[in-house]
């Protein structure tokens, strides 16, 4: 876990209520304030895995499946009363939602029409509370079964830098008989390199930060969950004016160049599942371009 993601995961976790002999417990995970709850089983309806029942009126968890629990949080969060603990944090004390409103709706729609993938890096680096920030809201991205096996590596703007040569390295060298992205990228080769040469930057674009997700080999929705990762990551910098960009140069380096998995401190038995450069903007855009209608049908 990278140190602003630990400061952030502390920080969320810094508050925790007290458990005292009034509460009904249930084992392992999840407790109810006896003076609170309502013992409507709203929490028994959304736990994914079906491990609550009411008993005398209260939750209770099915006695040998409290190893099942995946820490979702769906009990705290739709408790009408707020009286629902999930790992020693009360429901009361989190954050509340909001309700949807067309105002709101509007500006969500907006936001997304109008991101788009970034070029034009600053050379400034990217603050640590900025991506403390960003990385807060990227842990609520979805992952099947609440798993989160992916983690993220983000690199310095001295470290891109180095990244950037050996990527250049790696073109030149085993790219160029690897037997996937030597052919992909055959026509584009030579191209790239003779801009690289050239003091331009075909490559990451010149941006101060590169973003890897990572995780198991064997982890089967990887590219997925990778993607949505970083599209929470993009969504949330733009509220910072900071641009992103999948980098695909970037991710098939980080997937077959020994080099630069050493660099980054990728694990033998990781897969660099997908990158992202990103950085502050130097430039906004004025318009939305249209879009094709996604092409669909209903059966």
């Amino acid at each position: 876990r990278s140190s602003a993601a630990s400061d952030v995961y502390k920080r969320q976790h810094r508050r925790k209520t007290k458990l005292n002999p009034s509460e009904n417990i249930m084992p392992s995970h999840c407790t109810t304030s006896s003076d609170n709850c309502i013992g409507c089983g709203t929490c028994i309806l959304v736990c994914p895995k079906r491990l609550l029942i009411l008993d005398n009126g209260r939750p209770k968890m099915i006695e040998g499946r409290e190893h099942l629990c995946n820490d979702c949080g769906q009990c705290t969060a739709y408790c009408p009363v707020g009286a629902a603990i999930h790992n020693g944090i009360l429901a009361a004390d989190l954050e509340k939602t909001s309700m949807p409103s067309s105002s709101a709706s509007k500006t969500i729609i907006q936001a997304l029409k109008q991101r788009r993938s970034y070029r034009s890096f600053s050379s400034q680096p990217v603050k640590q509370s900025d991506l403390e920030k960003i990385l807060e809201v990227v842990g609520y991205a979805p992952s099947g079964g609440n798993n989160r096996f992916l983690r993220l590596i983000i690199t310095k703007p001295e470290t891109t830098k180095k990244f950037l040569e050996l990527i250049a390295q790696w073109f030149d060298g085993d790219c160029r008989t690897d037997p996937v992205y030597g052919k992909r990228y055959a026509s584009k080769i030579d191209s790239i390199l003779e801009r690289y040469r050239a003091g331009q930057d075909p490559i990451l674009r010149n941006a101060p930060s590169v973003v890897f997700s990572v995780g198991p080999k064997t982890a089967v929705w990887g590219s997925v969950e990778s993607g949505i990762n970083l599209t929470y990551f993009n969504l949330v910098a733009e509220t910072m004016n900071i641009g992103c960009c999948f980098a695909g140069y970037a991710t098939a380096a980080a997937k077959r160049s020994r080099e630069v998995r050493e660099l980054l401190g990728i694990k033998e038995d990781e897969e660099c599942f997908s990158a992202m450069c990103f950085g502050y903007k130097t430039i906004r855009a004025q318009r939305i371009p249209t879009r094709r209608l996604v092409e669909f049908k209903t059966v």
